[in-house]
This record gives C-alpha cells, structure tokens and sequence, in this order.
C-alpha cells in the first residue's frame, strides 16, 4: 500500500454544518482558504441549547493532510465566547476529516475543544462542538 501523501492544493472551501452531539442543530457557516497551511473563520447562524449563548466568530489556522479524496486537519482555533455545556475556553484545537465528493463538492467532521483529555483547564466544560457538514470548493 502507497502511504505517500498528496500534495494539497490550494482552494476557498465554504460549508455548513450542524453539531450532531452535545448542541443538535446548532449550525455554523465556515470558510477555509489554503493548501496544507491554511486560515479560518466561522459563525454560527442557528443557535440550538448553548448556554448561556453560541459563540458568534471563530478564527483560526491550521495543516491539512490530502491523501486521495481524503483531507486531515489539525490546527487551533480562537473562539469569541465562552459557554457552559460545549466549550470553556476561547482557545481551542481543531481537528477535522474531509472526503471531497468530487472536484466541487465534499462532506467534512469538524471537531472544537480545548483538549481536557490532554489536561488543558480540565476544571471548565469541554463537551465541544462536533460538526458534521457539507460544502462547496472555488
């Protein structure tokens, strides 16, 4: 089998998604600009449960991974607002899986949280959002 990476090219992804665990159907429209490195930002337009609100922008960088039709996040993310049942923190990790559908369209899992798993502020919630969405490539 062929491990070898592909190149990731450079593309403005847009796509909306909606939390599927700890705020259904709480949704965020977002855009990502870049090849492997990349830049973020995101609102939320639904908001479903957060409390005391949902954070309105997020902004962030990251690496992507391409291997075939699959794409690999990692990166950190600034979030405006804190809350009390998804996340704690306005810093936090994003990780994510992408599968482009075609050369247009692709399904992605996006994850936010501020890694208390890792021991990072364990005392403050980290549920996180779990974004499950779709999107359009330019």
């Amino acid at each position: 089998m062929d491990w070898t990476l592909d190149e990731t090219k450079p593309s403005l992804r847009l796509s909306v998604a909606a939390d599927v665990f700890r705020v259904p159907g709480t949704t965020v429209a977002t855009v990502r600009y870049g090849g492997s490195w990349n830049v973020k930002a995101a609102t939320w337009l639904y908001n479903h449960g957060v409390e005391p609100s949902a954070p309105n922008l997020l902004l962030g960088a990251g690496y992507v991974l391409t291997k075939a039709k699959f794409r690999l996040g990692l990166g950190v993310v600034w979030i405006d607002q804190e809350n009390y049942n998804v996340n704690g923190t306005r810093w936090n990790i994003d990780a994510s899986i992408a599968y482009d559908l075609s050369d247009r369209w692709f399904v992605e899992y996006q994850h936010y949280s501020h890694g208390a798993i890792l021991g990072v502020k364990d005392d403050v919630s980290n549920g996180g959002w779990n974004l499950v969405g779709v999107g359009v490539i330019f």
